[in-house]
């Protein structure tokens, strides 16, 4: 369990009011939900409603941008955190998933004024997507901070 104190820099009323999605894969199943779990986590701890945070299951990465992008189409949601896992195989396939995941999310968060973390981790092995996934190095983590951090600089605009 992540510990944090009430009075950290991170932790804010006005996160309470937040409503975050998260997009996870189901490839490569144990290691997306570490990432969950880590994220959630931290948002709690951070001071967002657990209530407040929803969770779209896909098959892969593939079919994360679709679902971000109906997700961002009804406005519910101040921000939306995007989990896969991609390792690169034998063929070209790791790139075009990696590039065209990456480019679909970041058009899609310019097209409906919306924060999306991207935390598709495309990696060359099994063994750096576990080491990002679980433990010191839990990019959950990350891609919660980056969420509070951008909505909130956001907010100042």
């Amino acid at each position: 369990m992540i510990q944090k104190s009430r009075d950290s820099a991170e932790y804010s009323k006005n996160n309470q009011k937040l409503k975050i999605a998260i997009v996870r894969s189901l490839y490569y199943e144990d290691l997306t939900q570490s990432l969950e779990k880590s994220c959630r986590e931290y948002l709690i701890c951070s001071g967002v409603n657990e209530n407040n945070i929803t969770t779209f299951e896909v098959p892969g990465s593939w079919e994360i941008p679709l679902v971000v992008k109906k997700i961002a189409e009804v406005k519910k949601f101040n921000g939306i955190i995007a989990f896969g896992i991609i390792v690169k195989g034998e063929t070209y396939h790791f790139e075009i998933l990696t590039t065209e995941c990456a480019r679909a999310l970041m058009n899609l968060s310019l097209k409906f004024n919306i924060p999306i973390t991207f935390e598709i981790l495309a990696t060359y092995t099994l063994s750096q997507a576990r080491k990002r996934s679980i433990g010191k190095y839990n990019k959950g983590i990350e891609a919660a901070k980056t969420m509070l951090e951008t909505i909130n600089t956001l907010s100042k605009i």
